[in-house]
């Protein structure tokens, strides 16, 4: 029998990999669901069915292909409650193992810890100035806790992301409140695009140190707002007279021409 492929995103990994959703047709871009393969029970995002479109949106993305994986159901609310006590049981273990860190003398800081859906595999996320051997604390945290361990080092906006917080603006942390870690990679293109490049790396530098999530939150309304809007060095007449695009108020909907005597009018569009 055929099997009714489904692309999904491991909340533990991130890791996107092929699923059969067996009967449950109904499923769509950004449903929440309970998966299986041979690790066990876990929680996941529907990414899509179709994956040539996954890779005309995000370059270079790739599906690792699980013939034993299945979806079991969508989450319901009472899959939500145990979530939440699972994500307060894990963190209980954080203390325990970063004493086990200190007794190896390993260089990495925990920021977060993780329980499968089925509880039998506790992931413990950490920071690291490079490359960790983890080998001998991955045995006693097995004997330990008696469960399937896993170890997985993160970037500052993980870490952001697990730890949260407040960004420049005063609202939480948009990759905690926003994103949950589903964000990909923010460029200085993104922040040239939105009239924010020139402005220093301060300007849009985030909590994490990374370039701010916003910029890529903001990106496809700028995109929209900048069609309607004549390119920079475009020759525009104006009621003051004929002049040359010097700037972009995307938001505002207007432009800047400089006139041919130097003065520059804001010219609504």
């Amino acid at each position: 029998m055929k099997r009714n492929e489904i692309y999904i995103k491991g909340k533990s990994d991130n890791k996107i990999i092929t699923a059969d959703g067996g009967n449950l047709l109904e499923l769509k871009a950004g449903d929440e669901i309970i998966f299986e393969n041979d690790q066990g029970q876990d929680i996941a995002t529907v990414i899509s069915e179709d994956m040539v479109k996954i890779e005309e949106d995000v370059e270079g993305i790739k599906a690792e292909s699980d013939h034993n994986c299945s979806i079991i159901r969508k989450l319901t609310e009472k899959d939500r409650e145990k979530i939440r006590s699972l994500a307060e049981e894990a963190r209980k273990t954080i203390a325990k193992c970063q004493e086990k860190i200190d007794k190896y003398k390993l260089s990495m800081t925990l920021v977060n810890a993780g329980l499968s859906y089925d509880e039998k595999k506790l992931t413990f996320y950490f920071v690291a100035p490079g490359r960790v051997d983890f080998r001998i604390l991955v045995s006693d945290l097995a004997a330990t806790f008696q469960k399937l361990i896993r170890l997985q080092q993160v970037g500052s906006r993980d870490k952001a992301r697990c730890v949260g917080g407040c960004g420049r603006c005063g609202q939480e942390l948009c990759c905690k409140k926003v994103f949950n870690g589903d964000i990909e990679s923010v460029t200085m293109d993104m922040a040239y695009l939105q009239n924010l490049g020139q402005m220093g790396s301060a300007r849009v530098t985030g909590a994490c140190g990374k370039l701010i999530c916003c910029l890529k939150y903001e990106l496809e309304t700028y995109k929209e707002a900048k069609k309607k809007l004549p390119e920079l060095g475009t020759t525009m007449k104006t009621k003051e007279g004929s002049g040359i695009v010097v700037g972009q108020s995307v938001l505002k909907n207007k432009i800047s021409v400089r006139l041919r005597d130097d003065r520059i009018v804001e010219v609504d569009c």
